[in-house]
């Protein structure tokens, strides 16, 4: 092949590599597949926020010694629950001084992995 066929092959490739890629054929070739891949438990580098929800009720029952306390509350809108009697994990051991049974009280909660935390009393 003479030199100049040769340059003129290779300048002809190039070019259609390049417009190629700028077509964004490459990119989508590049991606496909990838909305196969379960997104869901994939972190995007920044912490995932937990959600935090809250509930008004009446403790029931306070067992600081397994870390739990018992409480009858109203509907939890952000979890379309209705009102319940249920046994929430307490974080911080701190939140017992504010628990007392037959007292009104506001949660914050978490879920963490089976549990529902209280995050917060007031």
């Amino acid at each position: 092949m003479k030199p100049t066929a040769a340059l003129s092959l290779i300048l002809a490739l190039s070019s259609s590599a390049a417009a190629f890629a700028q077509s964004g054929a490459a990119k989508s070739m590049e991606m496909k597949g990838m909305d196969a891949m379960p997104m869901a438990n994939m972190n995007s580098g920044s912490a995932a926020k937990t959600a935090t929800h809250q509930a008004t009720g009446v403790v029931k029952a306070v067992d600081a010694a397994k870390g739990t306390v018992t409480l009858a509350h109203g509907p939890v809108k952000s979890l379309n629950w209705p009102a319940m009697t249920m046994t929430f994990t307490v974080k911080d051991k701190m939140f017992f001084d504010k628990l007392a049974a037959d007292k009104k009280v506001t949660i914050d909660f978490i879920k963490q992995d089976a549990d529902y935390v209280v995050t917060s009393v007031k």
